[in-house]
């Protein structure tokens, strides 16, 4: 603060109303491969309909849009990553209106969507589909209105309907010129269209921004694109690359979308374990459902992970596919990714998502395989979370273990959940106290901030609470900030808690006794332990 100089009021003020802000529970990340999408950075997609409007309706046998539709049942913030091998943008080159040539399609897809002049310096700019893929092929311009006196043109998108037909689908009036129009709004062809359109991108030349292109009558018709070759574990796994830092995209679920080689098993663990605020929901490879054994077995010797943020399920979920009109068999993690979403929207994400009052998969038509009581057990005992068909009651996730072959409260997933929600929400909120003084103030503050949101989680049941005792302890004073630590320029802050533990396995026992027997001497007796 500064020192007054001359007499006065002096107005100040202190914000001591730090609270610790809420933290989302159910955005997912999910990376496949797909015909049509952004590849250049991570889609934020909050329903089906988006979805499909980005990636395409789905192709059985893919299941990236699978999971991603079977997800957004419940939940609505799933960010996805396209991946390929190889796929090329296809466009049409516009010349200039002084060319002798016309206007052609682009005879040779593009790896990148950069301006290209294979045929003279008369090329005035190029337009390619927004990504690539043989969905560009289905795209066609037609440039009118051009106007040599403003420098203005307009850019007509059309797209092939479901019989084949061009619809009018977009119109952009344009310039070569950086310019602005009678409203202000900027007409350069790339600022307005890259990045806005939802169907092209467009490259500008290095020719006088005074020139204008040629205009066509027609519509001219994209070539080259092409969706390359199949994608490997390789470049799923370089695409999950892109939620390795939580600081660039926050999210809690990473759904394995049936990619389910163990390269790419395992680059979902590393993620998680390293970000500490996700878990990942691992499907078990549709080949190793032939019997149990051969789960096991997978389980344990090929995948073979310890670790208390993955969870593994199976078997697979029939559903119907109402865009190809067939029933299909799909990995069940878009199925627990939307249990989870819709346990928090009921309850709270410390309850297991899981069992007839939230994991009830209503969508689904059955499932690949329906498990005995014993098959369960040695699934479970694996750490293997079964999907059950109960007769009447329907398809249900019947499991919440993590991959932790310890036994310990971290082995359940509503339990990982509250951690990870108490210690992404805590420590956003002491991000505020880095470079302030550790005093006997600054550990009051945070004392006191934390124990207001531990009291209110507990309040709505996070904790297992006994008479006398709220499940949780937060120490933040001299006895764990010593001079030592002080000197260190260290402030230490130890939260200890009691999380809520599910009811798993109930112990229903039925006592017969004769009519004349007293039922509280019995139980005084201990005739019921």
């Amino acid at each position: 603060m500064t020192f007054p100089i001359s007499p006065g009021v002096y107005t100040k003020e202190t914000d001591l109303s730090n609270i610790i802000p809420n933290v989302s529970t159910t955005t997912a990340g999910l990376v496949g491969y797909s015909v049509k999408g952004d590849i250049t950075q991570l889609r934020l997609i909050t329903n089906t309909q988006q979805f499909i409007n980005e990636y395409g309706e789905p192709v059985p046998g893919n299941d990236f849009h699978y999971t991603a539709l079977t997800f957004l049942e419940n939940g609505n913030r799933l960010y996805c990553m396209r991946v390929v091998n190889g796929a090329l943008y296809g466009g049409v080159a516009i010349k200039s209106s002084v060319s002798a040539e016309d206007n052609v399609g682009i005879s040779v897809g593009s790896a990148t969507p950069v301006f290209v002049d294979d045929s003279g310096s008369d090329n005035c700019f190029n337009i390619f589909g927004k990504d690539p893929g043989v969905w560009n092929n289905g795209l066609a311009v037609i440039i009118e209105n051009v106007d040599a006196v403003a420098y203005t043109f307009d850019i007509v998108v059309y797209a092939t309907d479901a019989d084949g037909n061009y619809v009018k689908v977009e119109t952009w009036t344009v310039s070569r010129n950086t310019q602005t129009d009678g409203y202000g709004r900027q007409q350069y062809l790339e600022d307005k269209i890259n990045g806005y359109s939802d169907y092209i991108v467009v490259a500008d030349s290095a020719l006088a921004v005074t020139v204008v292109p040629k205009a066509n009558a027609v519509q001219l018709a994209f070539l080259a694109g092409s969706d390359g070759s199949a994608t490997s574990p390789t470049h799923v796994n370089t695409g999950w690359d892109f939620f390795a830092n939580p600081d660039d995209v926050d999210v809690r679920i990473l759904l394995n979308g049936g990619e389910t080689d163990v390269t790419t098993q395992t680059k979902l663990k590393t993620i998680a374990e390293a970000r500490k605020d996700c878990v990942a929901i691992l499907d078990m490879p549709y080949a190793e459902l032939t019997s149990i054994p051969s789960m096991i077995t997978w389980r344990e010797s090929t995948q073979n992970f310890n670790s208390s943020y993955c969870a593994l399920y199976a078997p697979w979920v029939k559903w119907y596919d109402q865009y190809n009109d067939k029933i299909v068999e799909l990995p069940p993690s878009g199925f627990v990714g939307s249990q989870i979403a819709y346990n928090d929207f009921v309850s709270e994400p410390w309850h297991a998502p899981a069992g007839l009052n939230r994991g009830i998969m209503s969508s689904s038509l059955g499932l690949t395989d329906t498990f005995t009581e014993g098959e369960r057990d040695s699934l479970y005992e694996t750490q293997i979370n079964p999907l059950q068909t109960f007769r009447g009651d329907g398809n249900v996730v019947w499991g919440q273990k993590m991959q932790a072959t310890k036994p310990s409260a971290l082995d359940r997933l509503n339990v990982r959940r509250l951690l990870i929600i108490l210690e992404k929400a805590m420590a956003a909120s002491l991000r505020y106290f880095v470079f302030e003084p550790n005093s006997e103030l600054t550990r009051f503050r945070v004392t006191a901030i934390i124990e207001e949101y531990l009291d209110l989680l507990g309040s709505r049941g996070a904790f297992q609470t006994e008479v006398g005792d709220n499940g949780y302890k937060v120490v933040c004073d001299t006895t764990n900030n010593t001079p030592a630590t002080i000197d260190r320029n260290e402030l230490h802050v130890d939260v200890f808690i009691k999380p809520i533990r599910m009811a798993e396995f109930i112990q229903l026992n039925v006592i017969v006794t004769n009519t004349s027997t007293s039922f509280t001497e019995l139980i005084a007796r201990g005739a019921n332990l």
